[in-house]
């Protein structure tokens, strides 16, 4: 049985990508498995905000060069996630956020990271 793809924009993964998820309680940190122009997944130990929350991520590429602070989304699904088996009791999970609307300069960035043809008009370390 093939699952429909949920996303509207082309996915890039992430060879070392960290996510800030600021919590109204605890900061979390996970481990970003893909990104695009909508939204990104990641991988943490808990997420157990409910879908639809709105959240702040800090979103750092480190093989790109890229920093997003203070980037505003929203919860959209998450899942047990299988593939880790070494983190102790504690299931890791799956979450996918989508993005609320980018500053002009994050979207550029954003657009440098997912479409090469991109990645000639902006250079890493302008703001």
């Amino acid at each position: 049985m093939k699952t429909s793809e949920r996303r509207k924009n082309k996915r890039q993964q992430v060879k070392k990508g960290i996510a800030g998820l600021l919590t109204p309680d605890i900061p979390q940190v996970g481990k970003i498995l893909d990104i695009s122009a909508g939204g990104l997944s990641f991988v943490c130990r808990e997420c157990d905000l409910p879908i639809n929350s709105p959240v702040e991520m800090d979103i750092l590429i480190m093989d790109k060069d890229l920093f997003f602070p203070n980037v505003s989304c929203i919860i959209v699904a998450k899942s047990v996630y299988d593939e880790v088996n070494n983190c102790g009791p504690m299931a890791m999970k799956r979450c996918g956020v989508k993005f609320n609307p980018l500053k002009a300069h994050q979207r550029l960035k954003l657009n440098s990271l997912i479409l090469p043809e991109f990645s000639l008009q902006i250079h890493p370390f302008q703001s």
